[in-house]
């Protein structure tokens, strides 16, 4: 009757608004085409850039609000190469590869993965308000350089499968707990051995492997 049309309940697609106006004897009809598109699912039109406007719907780069999805079949896949960027929450599809390599990554909701996340050079901050999980086989080879735990809320980050920290595990605060379920390793090899940021207030439930690399000869 109004023509009005509400995005927050709409599919993405094309669709046709007809417009009927009926004022006595007389009769007006028209329509038009409107294609809704949900900002966050990654086209992947021009390049991996993230920062490339051109490869989002709307030409919108988004935010920690966002929740972002990447489907697979598509031509280019995103690579975060600097900075720090943000979503909400995060779906990589089958077929799908995000890479996260010099940079940081925040998630503030969920992480949903059936495809590849490549973090082993690169960090993912869990920073929700509400208790985050971090699913098995969430990073390719389990492999993931620096883990940021800046979850305010009393249950924390909870890892529901193997996660090797490379470099380095911490809290931007005081008050933050990280459930390890068992599944937390600290990894050594030739170059570096991962490491422990400052407890203070903070909390690990479950146990945690440390490792030590020793080089190639009787020790």
């Amino acid at each position: 009757s109004t023509g009005d049309v509400t995005l927050a309940s709409s599919t993405d697609g094309i669709f046709k608004v007809t417009y009927t106006i009926s004022s006595g004897c007389s009769l007006y009809q028209d329509s038009a085409f409107i294609t809704v598109t949900t900002i966050g699912n990654w086209l992947g039109a021009v390049s991996t850039d993230w920062n490339n406007s051109s490869n989002w719907p709307c030409g919108v780069v988004p935010t920690g609000t966002n929740n972002v999805v990447i489907a697979g079949g598509l031509t280019y896949y995103p690579i975060i190469s600097s900075g720090t960027l943000a979503v909400n929450n995060l779906t990589i599809q089958s077929g799908a590869s995000l890479a996260v390599v010099n940079s940081v990554l925040q998630v503030a909701g969920t992480i949903n993965n059936s495809g590849i996340c490549n973090t082993a050079n690169g960090g993912i901050e869990m920073n929700g308000t509400s208790a985050q999980t971090i699913p098995g086989n969430t990073f390719q080879n389990n492999a993931l350089k620096d883990l940021i735990i800046s979850n305010t809320n009393a249950a924390g980050v909870t890892l529901d499968g193997p996660v090797d920290i490379y470099n380095s595990l911490t809290y931007t605060g005081a008050g933050m707990k990280i459930t390890t379920n068992d599944n937390l390793t600290f990894k050594s090899i030739a170059t570096g051995t991962a490491w422990l940021g400052d407890m203070t207030g903070n909390t690990i439930t479950g146990q945690a492997t440390g490792e030590r690399y020793i080089a190639a000869h009787k020790a």
